[in-house]
């Protein structure tokens, strides 16, 4: 059989080709909507993950730039006042890093873009089994490089499978899985709404009275109103400054979506959508007033109404 007709060398090619184009489709997006470099985002992103100053040398394990090209990136940031440098007392050839409040406001505003790529580029073209065969696999790949199964062929895992379907209001493919994200998506909802009634600002405010406008004009389509009702959570959740908060949010919003768009929109009780139209206005202008006590008084009642 030639090489190319292997099928792990052709899914080695085709993973190279797509990374490469991926990275190139996201840099542009990232240089020409934002005006941020791609390699900037990365470290700045991973500097908030970290939650406090951590050395470069950790960083270049967690960049995988090398260490003369993290060296000129930081370079950059640092002029640019994204981030602040310190030498380390114990060696001086080593210095931590911390992102300042100017680049983590700077990689708030720019994540939303980020991850809408991702979506849309990545995320949106397979089904939730294909992306988490693709993750278990590539995490196997990173074992077995790792030395977990050096001499030996790595032990069995069981391939990513539909969920069979059980009784009940969940009752299609893969809702187990969308219920599980539904109850961690909820665990955070109050902290993700914190965010919102902390730190929106008016033009936040005017994004989320747009999308409620859209959602009343699809009241009479149970589908098309879901996703607009979508489309206001992940506007929410992209008010938060916590870039860990909003993708793990987001992320499990997709994971939901997905859900819904694969078995379609069903109608829960009669009267729903009108209900869940005003309580998520109630929550908008909650927001806009930064009234917290509103807000926590209106988080058990929308949970309880989500799709």
């Amino acid at each position: 059989m030639p090489a190319q007709d292997r099928p792990d060398v052709a899914a080695w090619r085709t993973m190279l080709h797509a990374n490469d184009r991926l990275l190139k489709q996201l840099a542009e997006e990232m240089l020409r909507e934002q005006g941020l470099e791609l390699s900037w985002y990365e470290v700045l992103m991973h500097l908030a993950e970290a939650r406090q100053a951590i050395t470069q040398r950790e960083l270049v394990e967690l960049t995988l730039m090398g260490q003369s090209g993290l060296s000129r990136v930081l370079a950059k940031l640092e002029t640019a006042g994204f981030i602040r440098r310190v030498a380390v007392a114990a060696d001086r050839r080593n210095r931590t890093v911390e992102l300042t409040d100017r680049g983590r406001e700077r990689l708030r505003r720019a994540a939303p873009l980020h991850l809408a790529g991702i979506k849309r580029w990545f995320g949106d073209p397979m089904t939730q089994r294909q992306i988490e065969a693709i993750r278990v696999g590539l995490e196997r790949v990173l074992r077995n490089l790792a030395g977990s199964g050096a001499g030996a062929d790595p032990s069995p895992e069981p391939e990513p499978a539909a969920v069979e379907s059980q009784p009940g209001p969940l009752a299609r493919p893969a809702d187990v899985a969308t219920a599980d994200a539904i109850v961690v998506r909820d665990a955070l909802e109050p902290v993700m709404l914190a965010d919102a009634v902390r730190y929106a600002r008016p033009e936040d405010v005017g994004e989320l009275r747009r999308l409620l406008t859209a959602m009343t004009r699809r009241l009479d389509s149970p589908v098309e109103f879901v996703r607009a009702d979508w489309a206001l959570h992940r506007r929410i959740a992209q008010i938060s400054p916590n870039a860990v908060l909003r993708q793990v949010y987001l992320s499990l919003l997709a994971t939901i979506e997905a859900s819904v768009e694969n078995s379609g929109a069903e109608e829960s009780q009669p009267g729903h959508r009108p209900r869940r139209l005003r309580l998520q206005a109630d929550l908008v202008e909650a927001i806009a007033d930064s009234d917290a006590a509103a807000v926590a008084d209106l988080v058990e009642r929308r949970q309880l109404t989500n799709s």
